[in-house]
């Protein structure tokens, strides 16, 4: 078998705490009672909100399938393909929650998706470097 290629957070990192390895799911979940509480648009929040859920659901199923892939160029390919699907989809998801409801909306469901990738973002950078620090010690 070739290279490992992941895309995702290490397993270590994984097995070490469930709360970490989806805080970004966690922090959409607890950040949406205050601010729904303090006036944010509801359409947006939920939506935006669900939209995150969603693709990062699908994406741990793609890493999986991903990680079968024994080809380096083939399981980078498919990494980047289902990469981009997700971008696209959660930015039509914004689009489309601005006109149905208001500007305001699709801002909303914008600021959810991008403080949700910015921490899965960060994960993930850790995760990185997680995983260089145990393969070279």
């Amino acid at each position: 078998m070739g290279p490992s290629l992941s895309v995702s957070a290490s397993a270590s990192f994984e097995r070490g705490s469930v709360v970490l390895t989806y805080l970004d799911i966690v922090l959409v979940l607890v950040v949406a009672i205050p601010a729904l509480a303090l006036g944010a648009p509801q359409l947006g929040y939920i939506v935006g909100a669900a939209a995150w859920i969603i693709q990062r659901i699908a994406s741990v199923e793609v890493d999986r399938r991903l990680e079968a892939i024994t080809e380096l160029r083939r399981r980078l390919a498919m990494g980047v393909v289902a990469s981009m699907t997700r971008v696209w989809l959660l930015a039509i998801t914004i689009v489309i929650v601005g006109v149905a409801g208001s500007r305001e909306d699709g801002l909303t469901a914008a600021l959810v998706i991008f403080g949700a990738f910015s921490i899965h973002f960060g994960q993930s950078a850790l995760a990185h470097v997680m995983r260089k620090r145990e393969t070279n010690p």
